[in-house]
């Protein structure tokens, strides 16, 4: 089957670079690209002499995705040449002679590629990443502008510790709570700072993103869901490295390897649980269940917190886990998650910086 796809991660309003991804594909893992950029097929599937067909490998490795993140790297430092993710994807993933123009391009990348644990993200101020944090803790509706997606909440009624919380779930939901405190990990909370480059803009944390989405959007749409996932993966990356909040780290505690980002935002009296990207080590040992449990019990020994927030689900599946878990979906969720009030750092408000009615123009 031959389609045209398009795409564009524009979709941040003070994204450096844009990048598109427009081509025809084959799936079978091949792409045509036009003179390396984006391709124009006719529908009849006709391309004209300059035409290039690229057979891409869609298997992930730690040195593919090293390369990708040299590459977004200088699209982000606002290189023209590099605002291209095909021709990115063409070069890595590709099977592109060493001698050509994009491989050349990826390998001078590669020279310039940060540190793996470098944080190398923008330096928003605190009230930029708290505006920046908006759109995904869903603040239109708490502003009146519109209605989001449902949410799904646990209200920390009859519960006051986290073990209250564990007691009132199914017997199957408790083991998985048990084995996921057992594993052989590492946390670690990490503080988004103003003025400073996000504590997980680095390598490392953008691996954990990458291989997340690549293997949700595989799982539900099949190895064609590649080329969008590895788009998926470099917008939401740019999107939780531009907001406030705390990261909570997961590593390997054999191997010191970061496994897994939790990123949390209170306002008000709610936590939400915001992100949660994990790589395949991870998802196989229970990481995500893990951080639930510590925003859960975090959530009720902090001060005036009457609700834990997870936001709305990408799937009916992914609602039921939650709702296992004891986090109802809610539409009218703000009658529930009060996020009235100031963003909080550290146990402590930020005077302030409330934004609880239309204040900006997307507002």
């Amino acid at each position: 089957m031959r389609f045209v796809v398009s795409l564009s991660l524009l979709l941040l309003p003070a994204l450096v670079a844009s990048f598109s991804l427009s081509s025809s594909i084959s799936f079978g893992s091949r792409r045509t690209l036009n003179g390396w950029g984006a391709a124009s097929v006719g529908c009849d599937g006709s391309k004209d002499s300059n035409d290039l067909e690229v057979f891409v490998n869609t298997q992930l490795d730690d040195e593919k995705v090293a390369s990708l993140f040299a590459w977004v790297s200088l699209a982000f430092r606002g290189i023209d040449e590099y605002n291209n993710l095909m021709l990115a994807i063409a070069a890595i993933f590709g099977n592109l002679p060493p001698t050509s123009v994009p491989v050349q391009m990826a390998e001078r990348a590669r020279k310039l590629l940060p540190l793996e644990e470098e944080p190398v993200g923008d330096k928003f101020t605190i009230e930029e990443r708290e505006y920046n944090s908006l759109g995904a803790m869903g603040a239109a509706q708490w502003t009146g502008r519109f209605k989001t997606r449902p949410h799904a909440l646990l209200e920390l009624k009859n519960i006051t510790t986290v073990d209250d919380w564990v007691a009132s779930l199914p017997r199957g939901c408790r083991r998985t709570i048990k084995r996921a405190l057992d594993q052989n990990i590492t946390v670690t909370t990490k503080h988004i700072e103003g003025g400073k480059p996000a504590p997980h803009s680095s390598l490392a944390h953008f691996r954990c993103v990458v291989a997340h989405e690549v293997r949700l959007l595989s799982n539900m749409y099949g190895k064609e869901a590649f080329f969008d996932a590895l788009a998926e993966a470099v917008s939401r990356y740019i999107g939780t490295t531009r907001m406030t909040g705390d990261i909570r780290e997961y590593r390997n505690a054999t191997t010191n390897k970061v496994i897994a980002i939790a990123h949390e935002v209170r306002k008000g009296k709610t936590i939400r649980g915001q992100w949660f990207y994990a790589d395949d080590e991870a998802a196989k040992n229970y990481v995500w269940f893990h951080s639930v449990y510590s925003l859960i019990e975090r959530a009720l020994e902090a001060d005036g917190v009457t609700c834990v927030d997870l936001g709305p689900s990408g799937s009916d599946a992914f609602s039921e886990l939650k709702a296992r878990y004891g986090f109802a979906s809610y539409d009218d969720w703000t009658d529930v998650a009060d996020y009235g009030g100031d963003f909080w750092y550290c146990g402590k408000p930020r005077k302030g910086s409330a934004i609880d009615r239309p204040r900006f123009g997307w507002f």
